[in-house]
Parts: C-alpha cells; structure tokens; sequence
C-alpha cells in the first residue's frame, strides 16, 4: 500500500457559497493549514464516518462494470 506521501493527487473543481470560501480562507490563515489539507481531512472524515471504504490502489472510479 502506498504512503500517503506516494499517493497521486488529482483535481477536483466543484463550487461552493462565497461565504464557505471565505470562512476557509480565514480558517487557513488563523491556523496554517492549506485549503487543500483542510478539505482532505474533512472530506476524510466526513467518509469515515458515513462507512465509506477506501477504494483499492488501481480502481478508477465507480462500481465495477461485468464483463459477463
């Protein structure tokens, strides 16, 4: 299993309130943590949460599709 720091990275464009932005905005210059830490670690958590398992090294997205 790779390391957290081996782990590619990819983009995730997605729209939220101007006002969520700037509370994030605050919230990563009070406490030095990147938007980008901040938004793993809750998105993290939130699927820890809710029993979501992590997907296995290898798999792209979604359910599997048969080949049947």
């Amino acid at each position: 299993m790779a390391s957290k720091d081996d782990e590619a990275f990819v983009t995730l464009a997605t729209r939220i309130p101007k006002s969520l932005h700037h509370q994030l905005r605050i919230y990563s210059v009070e406490t030095g943590i990147s938007q980008m830490e901040f938004v793993c670690a809750a998105l993290q958590e939130k699927l820890r949460e809710s029993g979501v398992r992590a997907a296995r090294a290898g798999r792209r997205g979604g359910a599997q599709r048969r080949t049947d």
